[in-house]
């Protein structure tokens, strides 16, 4: 059982608070991840400043160590034009870091437009 630090209300408000989200989706959110889970989720999005959701899986360092790479390369593909430019590109930029972080790593990783579905990125 969690002390009242760690209840579930108490890290929906908190990360409401890194967030700005509904307190309710919040909530919704971190039930979904195991109770073991729910404390360092909300740690990590308050140390690292995150104001939309963020899959689970980037708390593990080697996943992060390979996203940080992907993203790079995908920085570079986007300067030489390779996503297209302006609204849209992000979108494409994202799915193409999905889908080399499972073909290149086999790590099966949600874009911030699946963890946010009702937020408009681009």
């Amino acid at each position: 059982m969690s002390d009242s630090s760690t209840s579930l209300a108490r890290l929906a408000m908190r990360l409401r608070a890194v967030t700005e989200r509904p307190p309710q989706l919040c909530k919704q959110f971190l039930e979904e991840l195991p109770e073991a889970n729910r404390v360092a989720y909300v740690a990590y999005m308050e140390s690292n400043k995150h104001s939309y959701f963020i899959d689970p899986v980037e708390l593990d360092p080697a996943v992060r160590a390979a996203l940080a790479e992907l993203r790079c390369e995908a920085g570079q593909l986007s300067e030489q034009g390779e996503f297209g430019r302006g609204m849209g590109s992000g979108g494409s930029r994202s799915a193409w870091v999905k889908r080399e972080l499972l073909e290149r790593h086999g790590i099966t990783w949600r874009t911030p437009w699946e963890m946010n579905p009702d937020c408009a990125f681009d």
